[in-house]
């Protein structure tokens, strides 16, 4: 029993950046303020001669499509010129399925972390009677190796973004469409570099802030409950 607990409480402290990040990252691929931001930031209209509502139901389409609420993410497009077509190439949308994967599998993360947290949270309650405390001490541990691991991919991304960005494209995809060029594709066009190396940091800053927010719960309430206890007992 007592190894089970060992391993229970580890699980307990390991979801919790797992939680947090896939529900950052959840959020920040269902927001379309954040791809317009993107657009309007990176001058994408100059850059695909596409006015800026054309380019709001482009990433209204992606997020309905990552959110399964439309089949396809095609999009006819009317440009300056005034010429119809079809927004993204087969190889585009055959990456945007790829992504789409990926966020499924985000999802089921973030579920399962939220559900094994919550789990042992009763399991805890059950076996520990009146030691919330300890459970306040695990919250802490989760929290700050969050924090451990949000600055550590933050020094590799200030170090290097692009490489740690090719890697993650490496492990994440089994085909190469991913590579795609600038010059002709508009998914790239669409979402630059740098446009990534933001929402990197949004999220990152979101997974940190979370992460301080839970921290400083489960520090501070223990202290005001050892605080009030003398005066309570008077």
């Amino acid at each position: 029993m007592r190894h089970a607990r060992a391993v229970a409480r580890c699980l307990f402290v390991a979801c919790f950046p797992l939680m947090l990040l896939t529900t950052a990252v959840r959020l920040e691929a269902s927001s379309v303020p954040i791809y317009e931001y993107g657009f309007d930031k990176y001058s994408i209209s100059e850059v695909t001669k596409i006015d800026r509502a054309q380019l709001s139901a482009v990433a209204r389409r992606l997020v309905d499509y990552f959110n399964s609420r439309t089949e396809t993410p095609q999009i006819t497009i009317v440009n300056q010129n005034g010429d119809e077509f079809e927004l993204f190439h087969d190889y585009e949308l055959i990456h945007l399925e790829d992504v789409k994967g990926l966020l499924q599998l985000d999802c089921g993360v973030q579920v399962a972390s939220l559900a094994c947290i919550i789990a042992y949270v009763l399991l805890f309650l059950f076996w520990q009677r009146g030691r919330w405390q300890d459970l306040a001490r695990g919250v802490r541990q989760g929290c700050a190796l969050t924090l451990a691991l949000i600055a550590g991919l933050g020094i590799a991304s200030l170090l290097s973004f692009e490489r740690l960005f090719i890697q993650f494209h490496l492990i994440s995809f089994s085909n190469r469409y991913w590579l795609l060029d600038p010059g002709k594709d508009y998914l790239i066009m669409l979402f630059p570099e740098g446009f990534w190396q933001d929402v990197a940091l949004l999220c990152g800053g979101a997974v940190a802030a979370a992460a301080l927010l839970l921290g400083g719960v489960a520090w501070a309430v223990p202290l005001l409950y050892e605080r009030r206890k003398p005066a309570s007992s008077l």
